[in-house]
């Protein structure tokens, strides 16, 4: 159930709208334009929670995001013949992700600073983490993975406690409607 990629093109335009406002032309003659935080209207955040990148989805596509539940000791498989993508982004308890192909993470624990670094040096390479084929990685509230497509592992909680995610999907329609139609 790679079905995470949805998440992670909501991310990816949320992020590309940060650095776009971020990214100031210099002032001639006048004041600077306020930074985001100034043009914000009183009393909203906008905190960044994850991202993904180099992500291609497919298109025309279905996005779904739902609130993942797992019970300590539960999990279930993800399918290598769903091409679905999406981010897992932990809310409470621990996940564990092991796919047989390569996902990235992001730790919730310092994020903000990693991206205000990032956006002065130009490199955001280092805000994600890359996990190799295969190997388990454990994510606590705050952390999320972007799974791909086409994969095969399992998502399970390996806790003593409830685990609760927002999974971000990007679903091709196909796979909508199949997952919609009632088997005769």
């Amino acid at each position: 159930m790679p079905r995470f990629a949805l998440l992670l093109s909501v991310v990816a335009v949320m992020l590309l709208g940060i650095v776009a406002l971020g990214a100031h032309p210099p002032a001639i003659a006048q004041e600077a334009t306020p930074g985001a935080e100034e043009m914000m209207a009183e009393g909203v955040t906008f905190e960044p929670v994850t991202f993904a990148t180099g992500v291609n989805p497919m298109s025309p596509a279905d996005l779904v995001v739902v609130r993942l539940g797992l019970e300590s000791g539960s999990g279930f498989p993800i399918e290598e013949d769903d091409p679905s993508v999406g981010i897992l982004v932990v809310e409470s308890g621990t996940f564990t992700v092991q796919v047989e192909g390569p996902i990235t993470i992001t730790r919730g624990a310092g994020l903000g600073d990693a991206m205000a670094t990032a956006e002065v040096t130009g490199d955001f390479s280092a805000l994600a983490e890359r996990v190799d084929d295969g190997a388990a990685v454990t994510l606590e509230a705050g952390d999320a993975a972007y799974i791909p497509g086409n994969v095969t592992g399992e998502i399970r909680n390996d806790g003593e406690e409830r685990a609760v995610a927002l999974a971000f999907l990007i679903v091709p329609p196909e796979v909508m409607m199949a997952e919609a139609t009632p088997a005769p």
